[in-house]
């Protein structure tokens, strides 16, 4: 079974872009959350892509420079987070300035909240609580 991205919402203040680089069609920028962005319109915050954004899957922990070129990447305005299916149950990551990303649980649907402060959080498609970064 396989992650797939579901939902991306931006709470912060500036753009985000999401690139895949196996699936150009997945390449998106999102707009800062619509309080923080009054002439933003309908459907810009939270993004539902139009079909389910597979996570691409990398064999271990990869450094930030071997993952960039394979791996899922969101882009905000504190970091560039590449993140990745490890093939054992978990989403892995780490950011260009080295911040790491650990999202253990079983393959499913999740969405992503990029926070205020530039970070990124992972839930599962129904729940609630964040994965750390």
């Amino acid at each position: 079974m396989a992650y797939h991205i579901t939902l991306v919402t931006n709470t912060s203040n500036s753009s985000i872009a999401i690139t895949n680089p196996a699936y150009e069609g997945d390449s998106m920028l999102v707009g800062p959350a619509p309080a923080n962005n009054p002439g933003s319109g309908p459907g810009s915050n939270p993004y539902t892509p139009s079909r389910p954004i597979l996570v691409n899957k990398i064999s271990g922990n990869p450094s930030y420079a071997d993952a960039l070129p394979k791996a899922n990447n969101i882009y905000t305005f504190a970091d560039n987070y590449c993140f990745w299916d490890n093939t054992n149950s978990a989403v892995n990551g780490i950011g260009e300035k080295g911040t790491k990303i650990a999202y253990n649980a079983s393959a499913g649907d999740l969405q992503i909240t990029v926070q205020a402060n530039g970070t990124l959080s992972f839930v599962r498609a129904s729940a609630s609580a964040a994965a750390s970064t």
